[in-house]
């Protein structure tokens, strides 16, 4: 982080000298300007190598990140505390599930949901950790939707073509 936030005060100080400059033609006087960037930019790479490698790891303990961008899963390893960025990116990770319910603390997943409004309560509430990858996991080992509200869902996708077509 240290790195970065280097990078981004050195990038700060050039736009200053151009504001200060009132033109973009001026960038070739700033002093030493051409090996500033180069190390800038090699910088940033490297700032890209290990933020790869760390959403690699991510992606290796919880193989269904592989489904998310990098920005989506970014966002899910920041907040995943917040309710409102776990309902945003369910639907990418499992299928079937459209979005869940809280408790009213917003601490535990209650039911999940198919973009149908069909709701399937958990008997035993997923506990919204820190670490997203450890309660995601959990929400994975959740027993299957019943029968019958598989058929019900394939019924009511049948009837939905039917009279979509005819």
């Amino acid at each position: 982080m240290m790195r970065f936030q280097k990078i981004d005060k050195d990038f700060r100080e050039i736009l200053q000298d151009l504001v200060d400059g009132n033109r973009i033609a001026e960038i070739h006087r700033i002093s030493g300007i051409r090996a500033r960037l180069a190390t800038m930019l090699d910088q940033l790479q490297r700032c890209q190598k290990t933020l790869n490698e760390f959403l690699e790891t991510k992606r290796s303990g919880f193989p269904r990140f592989y489904f998310l961008g990098d920005d989506d899963l970014l966002e899910i390893l920041g907040q995943s505390t917040k309710p409102s960025v776990i309902q945003s990116h369910l639907k990418k990770l499992f299928a079937g599930i459209y979005n869940v319910d809280f408790d009213s603390k917003f601490k535990n997943i209650t039911a999940m949901k198919s973009q149908e409004g069909e709701v399937v309560e958990l008997k035993r509430q997923v506990i919204i950790k820190q670490n997203v990858e450890v309660f995601r996991p959990n929400l994975q080992l959740l027993p299957p939707p019943p029968l019958t509200l598989i058929l019900v869902l394939f019924k009511l996708f049948i009837i939905n073509i039917l009279f979509r077509n005819g």
